[in-house]
């Protein structure tokens, strides 16, 4: 997915990174669109997210919004509390455009 650029392919501190920030672990919920992501389901039902495929999907995102001309056409939207900050940062850094709560 990294297109044969050395700087795209995942390294072993991206692979840290996403642990430390337990981008793994799912919830004990799946549909089947989704069992393709899954690597594993532990003893308790909480399914263990691919990594690799997860890094191909981020890459594939970043590629999405870098081919965007102004950054202002970009929305990025979160209704959850604990993703609200994320959301804010990313939008101040690219310079898009941000939702981030409840919107009507």
């Amino acid at each position: 997915m990294s297109g044969g650029v050395d700087c795209l392919a995942i390294t072993e501190d991206d692979i840290t990174k996403m642990l430390a920030a337990t981008t793994h672990i799912g919830s004990d919920n799946s549909e089947t669109t989704m069992e393709q992501y899954i690597f594993k389901k532990k003893t308790n039902g909480i399914n263990i997210i691919n990594l690799k495929k997860t890094w191909e999907k981020l890459l594939l995102a970043a590629r999405a919004i870098a081919a965007i001309e102004n950054p202002q056409d970009v929305y990025v939207v979160t209704t959850r509390p604990t993703t609200q900050r994320a959301v804010l940062k990313f939008a101040r850094y690219v310079g898009c455009s941000s939702i981030a709560g409840r919107f009507t």
